[in-house]
């Protein structure tokens, strides 16, 4: 029988957990056609000997549908093994955009044209302005209003990865009701809402999306959340949400329950039956002074609150970040934390210079005790200065947090942040905000799957070019947070860590044929070195690939060889 490719003596992971086992794999179109003893027949082969073979990775939690169109090789996703993204998350999506357009964070850096803004951005704009900007910074024209116009679109230019999406809640909500945000839609805009979603699953999604720390979904109540995942249900898709965790992240929110934030998708599953995954899950508790045995506690009591749902008969699951960092993107300079007073100043330099006079940094440090602004808060985040850490220093020691250095300096933390600027503009930090053992408890429980929470993208990337100062990079787990979940996060043997991130997500979303090596099923497939598998996760230069994933099969073609400098686009659209 001649093969359109064999994969040779690789030590075959098949996803569902058992033991590896030595086979080769041989590809018809884009199907596995056989796993086992396949002889030389002269099709052409990989020699996976002494290598792994493992199912494409499924990226549970994913921004990359709303980038696609910039990046539609998906290198970063493809580059650390993942062949299958669930987009459409937080109650974004790129469309309907008839009328409004809710920022989705790819466009951050482009934001300040499109809306001027000092302290807080607008986050809905009129459309026809963000698409005169994104075209005047990106080159690229955004044609599409639909769902189905923009899945014509994707399908058209092609994808490098296989995309299941969800329609946005904040983004339909946006485009109907515009900026009146804060109160229920009334009998007419809940039509068009509905006819936006009907229109979406007329296109292929899976789901509904909310965003619930995000507006306007932020604002929406219970009932109308209720509503909708009904609706949903009906149309036979899931509900997804980023749970209300920190509520809008504007100068000093009230801090929200977040055990409360949890327990609201937790009740709309059981209330309504619909499958349910809870994105990118922290414990539901916050732990100060903070200690690591306490995060270990409290991913114990939060599973337990979950399984509890669970044990009632709501249909739930979670994602989990491989990390204890943030997701989209990461902070790369301490300056970056005040980018409302960079841009007042007009460059760094004027900023360190006014930072030096007495009268204006005693006015920024009453500002900031005072909670005016989120990225550095006392009030919201009393441990604040415990999750700022160096990175690259001449003055002061790479890993150090900000509490540490002060207390040695014998000032206060906010004091020190403006004499370390002072000393070294361009001193470079990165941010925590989790334990790894928060992160590896919540990861350890059979319906935690992983996630990268970013998008897909290049070694370019989309943040921080030709800024003088970025306010933001590309978060490494664009780049490695599978192989990270792997190397770090993971309990159990590789067999079953390969399971999370392949079998168990497919299993749970339904999405068939993939996830397993098994003949009939799709031909996603890794060739893994996992001797030498290596994130190389960077937080000075978050832009770099991990090493040791030697070649990537996306439905039967191969997507990434040792040999190739750029990838294929051989990913599919997964229709509901």
């Amino acid at each position: 029988m001649a093969f359109d490719l064999v994969i040779k003596n690789g030590r075959v992971i098949d996803g569902t957990g058992s033991t590896a086992f030595r086979a080769d794999v041989g590809i018809t179109g884009d199907k596995i056609s056989a796993v086992g003893v396949i002889d030389d027949d002269g099709s052409p082969s990989i020699d996976a000997e002494g290598r792994c073979l493992s199912p494409g990775f499924i990226d549970t939690h994913s921004h990359a549908d709303c980038s696609m169109f910039l990046y539609p090789d998906c290198e970063s996703y493809l580059r650390q093994g993942i062949t299958t993204f669930i987009g459409g998350q937080c109650g974004d999506s790129n469309a309907p955009i008839f009328n409004w357009w809710m920022r989705k964070y790819w466009e951050y850096d482009m934001w300040n044209d499109i809306d001027p803004f000092v302290f807080s951005p607008r986050t809905i704009q009129p459309v026809e302005r963000v698409l005169r900007t994104v075209y005047e910074k990106t080159g690229r024209q955004i044609e599409w209003r639909s769902f189905s116009e923009y899945a014509e679109h994707v399908a058209k230019q092609g994808l490098g990865c296989n995309m299941i999406t969800l329609a946005g809640h904040s983004q339909i909500r946006a485009d109907v009701m515009g900026l009146s945000q804060r109160r229920p839609p009334d009998g007419e805009e809940m039509k068009k809402i509905k006819a936006h979603i009907d229109e979406a699953f007329e296109a292929g999604v899976w789901g509904l999306s909310t965003g619930r720390d995000y507006p306007p979904s932020a604002y929406a109540d219970f009932d109308e959340i209720v509503e909708l995942a009904e609706y949903v249900r009906d149309l036979g898709g899931y509900y997804f949400t980023h749970w209300r965790r920190t509520g809008p992240r504007v100068g000093t929110p009230e801090r929200p329950n977040r055990l409360a934030g949890i327990t609201e998708p937790l009740e709309i599953a059981l209330a309504t039956g619909i499958k349910t995954q809870i994105s990118h899950l922290a414990t539901g508790f916050e732990i100060y002074p903070e200690d690591p045995r306490m995060d270990a506690y409290a991913a114990r009591v939060t599973l337990a609150h979950i399984d509890g749902y669970i044990d009632r008969g709501a249909d739930v699951a979670f994602d989990v970040i491989p990390g204890n960092s943030g997701g989209i993107c990461t902070t790369p300079y301490l300056a970056s934390l005040f980018m409302p007073w960079l841009k007042e100043a007009g460059s760094l330099a004027q900023f360190i210079k006014n930072l030096g006079a007495r009268d204006y940094r005693e006015r920024l440090l009453a500002l900031l005790q005072a909670g005016e602004w989120y990225a550095v808060n006392p009030n919201v985040c009393p441990s604040w200065d415990l999750k700022i850490y160096i990175t690259e220093s001449s003055r002061a020691e790479a890993g150090m947090n900000i509490r540490e250095i002060a207390r040695a300096a014998g000032r206060s933390s906010l004091e020190t942040v403006f004499d370390l600027l002072l000393a070294e503009p361009r001193i470079r930090i990165m941010k925590y905000d989790k334990s790894d053992e928060e992160v590896r408890g919540l990861l350890s429980h059979p319906r935690g799957f992983v996630c990268t929470d970013t998008y897909a993208t290049d070694l370019n990337g989309m943040y921080g070019n030709g800024m003088e100062i970025p306010e933001v990079l590309p978060h490494p787990h664009t780049y490695c947070a599978f192989p990270k979940y792997i190397l770090k996060y993971g309990t159990g043997t590789l067999e079953e860590r390969i399971h999370k991130l392949t079998g168990a997500p497919a299993s749970f979303m339904g999405i068939k044929g993939r996830g397993v090596i098994a003949e009939g099923n799709y031909a996603d497939l890794l060739v893994i070195d996992c001797e030498n598998l290596r994130t190389n996760e960077n937080y000075i230069e978050p832009r770099v690939y991990p090493q040791g994933i030697t070649h990537v099969i996306v439905n039967g073609r191969e997507a990434v060889t040792p040999e190739n400098a750029a990838v294929r686009r051989a990913g599919r659209i997964l229709r509901k």
